[in-house]
């Protein structure tokens, strides 16, 4: 049986989490992990973790409240260029809306993709996220309604 779990990344795993790459295509639709780090260490409203599975390093996600448009996000997910393609996405998607309900009970949350960005449109759309019609930095803002 798999195992698919988020990790707290600090001084002792940082650096893996920093060398993953999305690949060339990824890299033209998400920032840096190692950009995502330093963002979530000044701006404190945001939350990193690693994404393991079967025991090996394969993603990382940030989520928080997004202070600018006084929301809650879901604010990038990645899988490794050498993992992408076995569902790791669309297993990590309801164990990072869980953790997010139960760190913030928040009721919406947000994200936003490139519209060209076709994978992540459909992966999203098939977890209920709908777009809001805002555009926000030439991305589609999409939002999930959480009942709680």
């Amino acid at each position: 049986m798999s195992t698919l779990k988020l990790v707290t990344i600090d001084k002792k795993n940082w650096d893996i989490f920093c060398s993953m790459y999305p690949g060339d295509e990824g890299a033209n639709f998400v920032s840096s992990n190692a950009y995502s780090l330093v963002q979530s260490y000044f701006e404190e409203s945001w939350i990193t973790k690693g994404i393991m599975y079967d025991g090996e390093s394969v993603g990382f996600a940030m989520y928080g409240f997004d202070k600018e448009n006084e929301r809650y996000e879901l604010c990038r997910l990645m899988v490794d260029y050498r993992y992408q393609g076995k569902g790791i996405g669309k297993k990590v998607i309801p164990l990072i809306i869980s953790e997010m309900v139960d760190c913030f009970n928040c009721q919406k949350i947000f994200l936003s993709t490139g519209s060209e960005n076709k994978k992540a449109v459909s992966l999203y759309e098939s977890f209920n996220f709908f777009k809001t019609g805002e555009i926000q930095e030439n991305e589609l803002v999409f939002c999930l309604e959480v009942s709680i």
